[in-house]
């Protein structure tokens, strides 16, 4: 016999259903919004590149110089994966599973060079090593800037995998060696690419460290030709070379994550008991940190403490504190920007894949890859078109907000998705709506971890350069164009309290994001490491 419902009940479920159309009605729009405004970059390449006749365009294309430029580049981002996710790989699991004194100080220096950015990275090897240049000199740059993606992005997937299940394949009589290719590899293999997505992408969009290094890539290419106005339709054409190589490595990203076992339900578990106490494993591990974190920190800093107590040259104080307040007031509109665009696309993707929210996401995640000259320039272009918001800070904000949104979109959804279900169904049977499920129910338990994307959008805002060169309104500074502005020039002694103030400003709250003893933070591991175009 069916089963009969009384007639209020009727009412109430078809006023639920009607609202919860609503409610996806809505926010497949705010979506639609936000790819649209993501695709302006893309849409503005499109129009000037169909300003050059197809013959030119394919001349270009295939042009000696065009293909010399695609292979440096495609070397470079292949070497510098290649490095971090073996040497990544080989640190996170030797920070994880062996036995070692100090575990949370050694990982300090594994995640601060987060904080520095490429070109200071590049401007303190300089100002050590004055003949500092060429390709292996911008693939150890360039590796030990990313590689904290990949140390961070592994560590966080080593904390999903069951020590049980090693334990068993210990039992079994299996080596470390191989029970981590067998056991734990196919588990983690998804967050290690992701880790060396970020690096590739980084690697790609790079301007600050290739420039000064004297390394034509794609990215400076661009830059070169956009510098030259009268070519800026050839520039548009090398940029779809650049956003067909960002898309091949999103598209590697996506194939390896399908095949990699669900982990949208994050348990961690404790090593306590699984820990390998070995000797020459112990030395091997700190060796390996320790050597990464002279070259990475120790020589860093020093370089930009001695420069700063060094200086010959008065230091302006005054325009040190008006480019430090300029570069937070200004990352921080931005990270508030790309907070408000991810939070639609956020909700949809934490509900469940969609056709709208994965194209969506593809867009934003290929946006990703663009240098900041190509976002700069399309946001100028439509700035000059806007009038009142020309020669604004917050159209220099919007091109952060749109060179970043993948950040804030991942960190969105991420933390959406660890607000259980079940809490969410016992709030719609006590009579709520979709909107107050939303407001009263998930937001609350999502916002420590959202608040974090943001701070990280933030940090990785603030030592965003090209964009920032092409957008800022005359007389606005940050710390990063007072650097470039500086070290471009071989003036290291002037650029050195910029380049300590930005690091020092973005070094505690890298740490404090970072750390992994901290549950909670594990989906920033995941998707969201700081990094600057």
């Amino acid at each position: 016999m069916p089963t009969t419902f009384p007639e209020s009940t009727k009412v109430a479920l078809s006023q639920s259903a009607r609202n919860q159309r609503a409610v996806r009605g809505v926010l497949s729009g705010a979506v639609g919004i936000v790819a649209a405004l993501a695709l302006i970059p893309i849409g503005y390449l499109l129009v000037r590149a169909s300003q050059k006749p197809l013959g030119e365009t394919a001349q270009l294309l295939l042009r000696p110089k065009t293909l010399e430029v695609l292979a440096t580049t495609s070397a470079l981002v292949l070497g510098v994966v290649v490095t971090t996710v073996v040497f990544g790989v080989a640190m996170a699991t030797g920070l994880h599973f062996v036995r070692l004194p100090f575990r949370r100080l050694l990982i300090i220096p594994a995640v601060l060079p987060l904080a520095i950015p490429s070109y200071v990275f590049t401007y303190t090897w300089i100002a050590l090593i004055p003949e500092f240049s060429g390709f292996f000199a911008a693939g150890f740059i360039l590796s030990i800037t990313t590689l904290p993606y990949v140390i961070l992005a592994t560590l966080s997937g080593l904390r999903t995998v069951d020590s049980s299940q090693i334990e068993v394949a210990r039992s079994l009589g299996l080596t470390p060696v191989q029970t981590f290719r067998r056991v734990v590899f196919p588990q983690v293999k998804g967050h290690i690419s992701a880790g060396a997505l970020l690096a590739a992408l980084y690697t790609i969009s790079d301007f600050g460290a290739v420039s000064l290094l004297n390394v034509e890539t794609l990215t400076v290419t661009i830059q070169n030709m956009y510098r030259a106005s009268y070519d800026r339709s050839a520039a548009a054409v090398i940029s779809f070379v650049l956003i067909a190589f960002s898309t091949i490595v999103v598209l590697a990203d996506e194939k390896i994550k399908r095949q990699t076992p669900d982990s949208s339900v994050v348990k961690v578990y404790s090593t306590k008991n699984s820990l390998i106490n070995n000797t020459w494993m112990r030395f091997a591990v700190i060796t390996t940190v320790g050597i990464y974190a002279i070259n990475a920190v120790v020589i860093p800093f020093y370089v930009l403490i001695s420069r700063f107590l060094g200086n010959q040259v008065a230091i302006n104080w005054g325009d040190l504190l008006s480019a430090s307040i300029s570069t937070i007031s200004v990352a921080a509109l931005g990270a508030l920007i790309a907070l408000v665009m991810s939070a639609p696309l956020g909700i949809v993707l934490s509900g469940g894949s969609t056709r709208v929210g994965t194209i969506a996401q593809r867009i934003i995640t290929v946006g990703h890859g663009l240098p900041g000259v190509v976002v700069g320039l399309a946001v100028v272009s439509i700035g000059s078109k806007l009038g009142a918001l020309y020669q604004t800070t917050f159209l220099l904000a919007f091109a952060y907000a749109l060179l970043f949104l993948a950040k804030s979109v991942a960190s969105m959804s991420s933390s959406l998705l660890r607000v259980p279900t079940s809490v969410k169904d016992v709030a719609s049977t006590l009579g709520m709506n979709q909107w107050m499920v939303i407001k009263k129910v998930v937001a609350p338990i999502a916002a420590p971890g959202i608040g974090l994307g943001t701070v990280l959008v933030f940090l990785t805002a603030m030592k965003e350069l090209p964009a920032t060169l092409m957008l800022r309104p005359t007389g606005f500074d940050t710390l990063a164009t007072q650097i470039w502005s500086a070290a471009s020039i071989n003036r290291f002694n002037e650029a050195a309290p910029y380049a300590l103030i930005l690091v020092l400003i973005a070094a505690l709250p890298t740490f404090l994001l970072s750390r992994p003893d901290k549950e909670d933070r594990t989906f920033i591991q995941e998707n969201n490491l700081g990094g600057e175009k």
